[in-house]
């Protein structure tokens, strides 16, 4: 399989149908996923596996989805001047250093990650470090792909990944086979084989390899700050259960992966308001259209609000019901610490509007700074006196409330500051070098 580096551009709508139903398929395999493994295997047994799918998704969103919007980035400014050269010289060296982090801290780590947060399973470790290697390579897959306008390759390749994840659990689990390492090993097969399938290799090699026209690289730092740190946020609960939990309590990170899967449903849901308002952003800001730039943040802060309301509202009247349908009658938890988890959800979704808001701006810096202190608060949250389950799910709470008051009072200061300036020029980045 051949591709050109330079294909046809596609109709917006066209891409945005691909990308949306690919992002439909994957979400929808990670509910199928994370029920087979615990219904085979239990909420005690599904725990490290669930605690290392949260792992993967809060470290590889945030390591590797910058790696992907700059290549996009990239390659789009580039063809669009039609320069030689994919510009990606620092892209590589970024991927290789992340890589490199990731393989060295669990090599090193590996007895005392394993002990902490996978009841000591470092077969375990072993699955998180490779399934991170796997997400590094589909993430830059994906620029490519993004950055050349292959839209209907970037949805195929995330639906393929969402149905590998189905098919490979689906066998293990009829055949009786499943095993902890087993269904571990699916995370780490179905990024590599969705990428495989969609992506010549010799289109990565190429771009890869081609270092010609090369920029700096300083705007990563402040993206990858932002976008760990807010996938730290999003993803602390399951961890910080694994890492509390007393050895009679493992079966509670298990249960409560379940419950913030179920719980946060409105997140799915949330990506289309994205797809719809904020795009658009950075293009008002770059043409200096303040008034529309404040009405597109206020209805997409409308929409949300009213998404966040009516999946709390779902989840008090039908979580418990949810939960027993996909994952089986073992999975319980409490209403309280469930309906917390909804409204972490909710207010995590409302700090995300004003993050891209802020980073329309190119407030990179500002937007990790925002979400960081959200996650100190979550973080000191957990030391409160309550039950595990209900101190764990407080602390979403108000590490996403923190996050979202100062993101909120960040962006406000800045639009502010934009309105005064005499000009609609382009706003000040704090990343530039």
């Amino acid at each position: 399989m051949t591709e050109p580096v330079q294909p046809a551009r596609a109709t917006p709508d066209r891409s945005m149908l691909w990308v949306a139903t690919g992002l439909g398929v994957f979400g929808l395999a990670n509910f199928v996923f994370l029920a087979l493994v615990g219904r085979d295997l239990g909420p005690a047994g599904s725990a490290p596996v669930a605690v290392a799918w949260t792992i993967l998704n809060a470290v590889g969103i945030g390591l590797f989805q910058p790696l992907e919007q700059e290549t996009s980035r990239r390659l789009s400014a580039g063809r669009a001047r039609r320069e030689v050269g994919s510009h990606l010289g620092g892209m590589v060296r970024y991927a290789v250093l992340a890589g490199a982090v990731v393989v060295v801290v669990g090599l090193v780590g590996a007895p005392w990650i394993a002990d902490r947060l996978f009841a000591g399973a470092r077969d375990i470790v072993v699955v998180v470090v490779l399934g991170l290697l796997g997400q590094g390579v589909a993430y830059f897959a994906r620029g490519v792909l993004a950055g050349t306008d292959r839209f209907s390759r970037y949805g195929m390749q995330l639906a393929v990944d969402g149905l590998v994840r189905i098919l490979a659990a689906g066998v293990l689990f009829a055949s009786g086979s499943g095993s902890r390492l087993g269904y571990g090993l699916v995370l780490v097969a179905a990024p590599l084989a969705a990428t495989l399938l969609t992506v010549a290799v010799s289109t990565l090699v190429r771009v890869w390899s081609d270092r010609t026209g090369e920029h700096a690289t300083t705007g990563m730092t402040g993206l990858v700050a932002s976008s760990t740190s807010s996938q730290l946020l999003a993803n602390l609960g399951p961890v910080a259960m694994a890492w509390l939990a007393t050895a009679a309590e493992q079966d509670l990170s298990g249960r409560f992966v379940a419950a913030v899967t179920v719980a946060r449903i409105p997140l799915f849901l949330f990506a289309a308001i994205q797809a719809v308002f904020l795009p658009a952003l950075a293009a008002l800001v770059a043409a200096g259209r303040a008034d529309e730039f404040s009405a597109t943040v206020r209805r997409a802060s409308l929409a949300t609000t009213g998404l966040a309301v009516a999946g709390v509202g779902g989840v008090a009247v039908l979580g418990h019901w949810v939960m027993r349908l996909i994952y089986g009658p073992e999975f319980t938890i409490g209403t309280g610490p469930l309906v917390l988890v909804a409204v972490s959800g909710g207010l995590f979704m409302l700090a995300q509007v004003c993050a891209q808001a802020l980073l329309a701006h190119h407030q990179e810096r500002t937007t990790a700074v925002g979400w960081s202190v959200g996650v100190v608060a979550a973080l000191v949250t957990l030391a409160g006196p309550w039950s595990l389950p209900v101190t764990v799910a407080l602390a979403l709470c108000v590490g996403s409330a923190v996050s979202l008051v100062v993101l909120a009072a960040a962006l406000v200061v800045r639009v502010r500051a934009w309105r005064a300036e005499p000009t609609p020029a382009r706003p000040t980045t704090e990343v530039d070098g």
